[in-house]
């Protein structure tokens, strides 16, 4: 029982320890002065497949961005994907925002999501790409906060996602382990420099990639962020993560896809 209550004891030092560095960091990082970021212009590129839970509210953020300059490319598969309809009326509503919906496939990997958003990646009219997934709420000053942790030992910048608004068991459960074990320990890994790359949300500088081996070797792993990962690694350089992750509306959750998809990513 003594062993029990120390190895508990511990338990709780390390968590408490890890958290206390990540907040500092984080403190620390507000302190720059974000108002002299470059602010280049940007290519964002959002895969579709199929109408998910707060689709339209999560595509519709993409329009709402605090940045300067910057296009859209949503990227479907298939024309008759019902999510592809929602995104042209989306876009309707939004001229002011230069936008496209491309559609097709590209069968270069074992990933079906970049067999999607390769012909977004070769269209983008930008050096600087983010790439974020449909169920991904973008807050305004969503590239802003990533464009404000590159500096020149970056190769690529992620955020993981914040589970918000579950509406049942499952997405509850899903929101404890995103919002605490997972968020936690991948903020730590990057405040000590070895952070790695989530692919809910990502920035490249697509010259960077292009001079590491290209787009498609992403698609070397069957997960784009693992490969973006080791690519940016093997290039001397470090992936690093946003501070505060942004928010991915969970709504209702089903438990066996839930945990599909924590052994997926495990």
């Amino acid at each position: 029982m003594t062993v029990l209550i120390w190895f508990a004891a511990l338990a709780l030092l390390v968590q408490l320890a890890s958290i206390a560095f990540v907040l500092s960091v984080k403190l620390r990082h507000r302190k720059r002065d974000m108002a002299v970021m470059p602010r280049p212009p940007v290519t964002l590129i959002r895969p579709i497949c199929g109408l998910e839970n707060n689709l339209e509210r999560c595509l519709a953020s993409s329009f709402r961005l605090d940045w300067p300059s910057y296009e859209i490319l949503f990227c479907v598969a298939r024309e008759d994907d019902p999510a592809a309809a929602l995104t042209r009326r989306l876009m309707a509503e939004h001229p002011d925002i230069p936008s496209r919906l491309l559609v097709g496939e590209d069968l270069f990997s074992a990933n079906p999501k970049l067999n999607n958003v390769v012909k977004g990646w070769r269209s983008a009219r930008h050096d600087w790409i983010v790439m974020t997934d449909s169920n991904v709420l973008m807050p305004p000053d969503n590239i802003a906060r990533m464009m404000g942790r590159w500096d020149d030992q970056t190769g690529l910048v992620c955020s993981p996602p914040a589970g918000t608004e579950p509406e049942n068991f499952g997405a509850f459960l899903e929101s404890a382990w995103l919002d605490s074990f997972q968020a936690r320990w991948q903020l730590f890994a990057d405040a000590v420099g070895f952070g790695f790359a989530q692919g809910k949300s990502m920035l490249f500088n697509r010259q960077l990639i292009t001079q590491l081996g290209g787009f498609e070797r992403l698609g070397d792993e069957v997960a784009e962020d693992a490969a973006a990962t080791l690519l940016v690694r093997n290039g001397g350089l470090k992936v690093r993560l946003v501070h505060e992750p942004f928010p991915q509306p969970l709504g209702s959750r089903n438990m066996l896809a839930v945990w599909k998809r924590q052994l997926r990513w495990a």
